[in-house]
């Protein structure tokens, strides 16, 4: 047999570590000395910065625009002028507007009422033919009025009938009791208080005034031009105000606005 290899040697001790130098205290500091007299310990502050350059102010912003001139009032509505109606029929009203309006036959309506005053008309279709090229025209007219007026003073009531195509007329109901009084052309006028009524005859109508303490009321009966029933007459109206129909009632102290056709 052969022989075993000797076993390994041990590793080598390590070196010792060196051994530390002995303490030695930090030196100590030098004495203090006062520095010598007159002559300064600190050097002087250094002087402040020079202020930067100041620049210019922002313009001011503009001055807003004056506002305009006040405006003045509108203007006055232009005066009143002769209101109503005419042929068949054409309205024209207090401040200058027209229109046309066909009325249902056999209908009243109402074309002014204010305070004291209501004046109605009767519309009947009556065919006429136009002037030029003789067309037919199947129209509506008013052919008879009628009335209703209050005095001012003690509120009297008096009824007028105007209807051209059924004389006798004009008849009055209140002036002479209950009795009908009928107004003929040239005849004075029939006055009680405030209200007036006559008639006058001109070449191609006859016209019934009728006149209150606020207005003048015409109605003109005439012969429908061309007509297709011969002989029939229609009325035409014309309402002025006689002084400002908006204006207070004087018994009242109310205002009533006119209206109606």
């Amino acid at each position: 047999p052969q022989a075993r290899p000797p076993p390994p040697s041990a590793p080598p001790s390590p070196p010792a570590p060196p051994t530390p130098p002995p303490f030695s205290p930090p030196p100590s500091p030098p004495p203090f000395s006062p520095p010598p007299s007159g002559s300064p310990s600190y050097p002087p502050p250094p002087s402040p910065p020079a202020p930067l350059p100041s620049s210019p102010d922002p313009p001011l912003p503009p001055s807003p625009p004056a506002p305009p001139p006040f405006s003045p009032s509108p203007p006055a509505p232009p005066p009143l002028k002769p209101g109503g109606l005419t042929g068949d029929p054409h309205l024209h009203f207090a401040h200058g507007g027209e229109a046309d309006f066909r009325g249902e036959d056999g209908a009243i309506y109402a074309m002014l009422h204010h305070a004291g005053l209501a004046v109605n008309a009767l519309f009947e279709a009556c065919a006429f033919l136009l002037e030029h090229g003789g067309l037919k025209v199947r129209g509506t007219f008013v052919t008879d009025v009628f009335f209703r007026l209050l005095t001012e003073a003690t509120n009297k009531s008096v009824r007028v009938e105007f209807t051209p195509n059924m004389p006798p007329t004009p008849l009055v109901y209140g002036i002479d009791g209950g009795k009908a009084l009928q107004l003929r052309p040239g005849s004075p006028p029939v006055t009680l208080e405030d209200v007036s009524l006559w008639m006058t005859k001109g070449e191609r109508a006859e016209t019934l005034h009728v006149r209150t303490g606020g207005w003048a009321i015409d109605a003109a009966a005439r012969l429908i031009w061309q007509t297709a029933t011969p002989g029939k007459k229609q009325v035409d109206l014309s309402f002025a105000p006689l002084r400002d129909p908006l204006a207070p009632n004087a018994a009242t102290g109310k205002v009533v606005a006119p209206h109606g056709l």
